[in-house]
């Protein structure tokens, strides 16, 4: 965990900004009841003071009972803590927005993705969702750790807005083995996933009030992708092939 507490020099003493610091963020929610804090070690590292001042800064907090010990386990924050002194949140200012962030904003309410149960189920039929407990999280640490020792600073750095060029030539090869797509790296845009894909695609092609044809069942998040830039969805049948052509207008 990295927090971000702001230290000044030539103003009260370094704990008590520390402190300062944590209580803020624990009255405030951004730590919650129960959170683990870093440990003295970690939070000095992360600040660039001396562990001593943390350590002082963590006995204030527990002496006013914002946070609790566990012996073996570390800080935390004071399951038991009242936080009705706690004012309300403020109203946030109102920002002007563009077109398109009106029609998004006037759309918002409609948006209507189905939650996770809170329960596991037994046989989770839902959509788009991963099976993360057959992930293997071990094999991928390794690899990713063996991996980013090697990594230059460079490497880290800002990137073209496309992808990595050695992503986009590995994407490249793939598609040509699997797919028999042939394509150029030149061709291929990295994204953070599906949903930002459908997003830039409607953002170039679709205008307000464009008819876009659309499956019926479809896949939700284009639909609402589509809805929020303002299209006219044309909902076309389906069969076991997918869109059925004869049903276009």
């Amino acid at each position: 965990m990295e927090l971000a507490i702001p230290l000044f020099e030539n103003r009260e003493p370094l704990f008590r900004q520390v402190y300062a610091g944590l209580r803020k963020a624990i009255l405030s929610g951004s730590l919650s009841a129960g959170e683990r804090l870093p440990s003295t070690r970690d939070l000095a590292e992360q600040l660039g003071i001396s562990r001593t001042v943390v350590v002082l800064a963590y006995d204030h907090l527990l002496a006013e009972g914002f946070v609790e010990g566990r012996r073996g386990s570390g800080t935390y924050v004071s399951s038991s803590l009242n936080r009705s002194t706690v004012g309300k949140p403020k109203k946030l200012s109102s920002l002007p927005l563009s077109r398109f962030g009106t029609a998004v904003a006037e759309a918002a309410h409609k948006l209507d993705f189905p939650n996770r149960p809170p329960s596991r189920l037994r046989y989770d039929f839902a959509f788009g969702r991963s099976d993360m407990s057959i992930f293997p999280f071990e094999t991928w640490r390794r690899i990713s750790m063996r991996h980013a020792l090697k990594t230059s600073i460079r490497e880290v750095d800002y990137g073209p807005a496309a992808g990595v060029p050695a992503l986009r030539d590995a994407i490249c090869l793939h598609l040509r083995r699997s797919r028999a797509v042939a394509c150029e790296p030149s061709e291929v845009i990295v994204v953070s996933g599906a949903q930002q894909g459908l997003d830039l695609v409607t953002r170039i092609l679709v205008d307000r009030g464009d008819s876009v044809a659309i499956e019926d069942p479809q896949y939700q998040g284009t639909k609402e992708v589509l809805r929020a830039a303002g299209a006219r969805l044309v909902p076309v049948p389906v069969d076991r092939d997918g869109v059925d052509p004869a049903k276009l207008e």
